[in-house]
């Protein structure tokens, strides 16, 4: 029958494969190191199974997976992946859940009291500008008097209200699923209305999942309601906010500042939008999640998900039924 080939396709470009290939050698698999797209087209007929990031694993890339017993997402979204196409073609389809929970909750809090604190307009003005006037800087917020609010209470909502809790004065949250238990336990305030959250928090940290109903939900108008020294912070999904309509809030002094680690259009997402150049906005390349362990994590979990489906066993981040 021949060795599996198991193929890995990822943005990050890893330097070596190593890792993968020690667990994976369990199964009798090799291991192709795809490193562009070209790459990643010409192995699609041949590998049986595939490791991939944000890469579209679209209806007609499927159809090309002869072979293919299983995709993991090296991540936990799956919206690029054609689920039901997979499923149909007999493909099994994982994702890496809980490998970044601390890292994602970590980056958030640490944009929060960045942007508090006014550091990207303090950095703007001192680099850019040359400036060293303290009539040419905003005066910064004190974290003990504000308010944390918190869109989405899944794992990531969770521990950053954990976190939040020492330093802001209040943390609310809301989640249409919210566990309210938990929210008692971790001293949290449950919102029932979103508008509420985007009028009274400080900074809105948002942990929401991407579909069509989420699709720019934060927009102009919920802009509007913030307060104008109110913070907008995504670690979730580029498409959650509309990046137009964050440019001119922030340009138009409608709201203080924003933190983005994601921006719709990534992996090549528009480098030349007006975003780049507003001195409120922190923008990070989708790092959010990315330490030292949770990269191991991240690699070591993927590889043993497809090791343990070519030795017969069902995968653990399994995400659909095959017959």
């Amino acid at each position: 029958m021949g060795r599996f080939k198991t193929g890995i396709y990822s943005v990050v470009n890893f330097r070596d494969v190593d890792m993968e290939r020690e667990i994976l050698e369990a199964a009798d698999s090799e291991i192709l190191h795809l490193k562009n797209v070209d790459e990643f087209e010409a192995a699609l007929p041949e590998i049986d199974g595939l490791i991939c990031d944000i890469t579209p694993i679209t209806p007609e890339r499927i159809s090309r997976m002869d072979k293919c017993r299983i995709v993991v997402r090296h991540g936990m979204g799956v919206e690029n992946i054609n689920i039901p196409a997979a499923t149909e073609k007999g493909i099994i389809v994982c994702n890496v859940p809980r490998f970044n929970l601390e890292e994602v909750s970590d980056h958030a809090l640490a944009c929060s009291l960045s942007l508090i604190h006014r550091l990207p307009h303090y950095t703007w003005r001192v680099t850019r500008d040359r400036s060293w006037k303290l009539e040419d800087f905003p005066p910064a917020d004190q974290f003990g008097e504000l308010t944390m609010g918190i869109l989405g209470f899944g794992q990531i909502g969770q521990i950053l209200a954990r976190k939040s809790r020492a330093i802001f004065k209040r943390v609310i949250a809301y989640d249409p699923f919210i566990n309210r238990e938990i929210c008692s336990e971790l001293g949290v305030e449950v919102i029932d209305d979103m508008d509420v959250v985007f009028r009274t928090a400080d900074v809105v940290s948002i942990h929401v999942p991407l579909n069509d109903e989420t699709r720019y939900f934060v927009n102009i108008n919920k802009m509007r309601m913030m307060k104008p020294n109110a913070n907008i912070i995504n670690t979730s999904r580029g498409g959650l906010v509309d990046l137009d309509d964050l440019q001119y809030a922030l340009h138009n002094g409608i709201i203080a500042g924003a933190a983005l680690d994601v921006i719709e259009g990534e992996p090549l997402p528009d480098m030349t939008h007006p975003i780049f150049d507003e001195p409120g906005c922190i923008i990070t390349p989708h790092t959010a999640w990315y330490s030292n362990s949770s990269l191991k994590k991240l690699r070591t979990i993927a590889a043993e998900e497809v090791r343990d489906v070519y030795m017969g066993k069902r995968p653990v981040g399994q995400l659909n039924t095959i017959q």
